[in-house]
């Protein structure tokens, strides 16, 4: 699908066709489409290190469409410069983690105070059901060994997702993460973001 062609996909359907395009088909993203059989690849080794089943794993994005979902980017073709962004969904990981978090920093004064801006995102991105491990800053030397579970799941999904991202055919920058509790959380995002990059489109 070409940029045009998606543009006028999104004018004349509904929500659910928009985020089965952009989210829920199990379709082979564009960065594997010179190499199909690498996404397999790709799904079964995240799957592996991880412990997630192969359809938790979805690829969304430009490197999904092979243009810029982002509101205000125009449809911007995908580049070597642009990341891969990787959507993982499982509910036993994410209540896991999120537990994990609690018990190393259970966000009271002063710790509040001591841990700054990243807790504070990290507790908006809960309230709509997703997390981004690698934003979350804790540091053993200073929160001891409560956080090391937390700090030992950052360094398998870094390394996991660092070693998967040699395995795309095509050039890109990097691969990122985000861990969504539900696929009905995972779709509320992709719909907001819908709805502003459609009013981008007609700016």
């Amino acid at each position: 699908m070409t940029p045009e062609e998606f543009r006028g996909f999104v004018n004349s359907q509904n929500d659910s066709a928009i985020l089965g395009l952009c989210l829920g088909e199990d379709m082979i993203p564009y960065v594997f489409e010179p190499e199909p059989d690498k996404w397999n690849t790709f799904r079964d080794f995240v799957s592996a290190e991880l412990g997630v089943a192969r359809n938790d794993i979805r690829i969304v994005g430009s490197g999904r469409l092979g243009f810029s979902m982002k509101p205000r980017m125009k449809l911007k073709s995908f580049s070597d410069k642009s990341d891969i962004d990787v959507v993982i969904v499982n509910s036993a990981m994410f209540d896991w983690l999120w537990l994990a978090l609690l018990r190393a920093a259970y966000p009271r004064f002063p710790l509040t105070q001591t841990l700054g801006g990243w807790l504070r995102k990290r507790r908006n991105e809960i309230y709509t059901g997703w997390l981004t491990p690698l934003e979350i800053r804790l540091d053993l030397t200073i929160h001891g060994a409560k956080a090391k579970p937390v700090v030992e799941f950052n360094a398998r999904w870094f390394n996991t997702l660092k070693l998967a991202s040699q395995i795309p055919p095509r050039r890109h920058e990097d691969v990122s993460g985000r861990l969504y509790r539900s696929w009905e959380h995972a779709e509320l995002y992709h719909l907001q973001s819908l709805a502003a990059l459609r009013r981008s489109l007609t700016e």
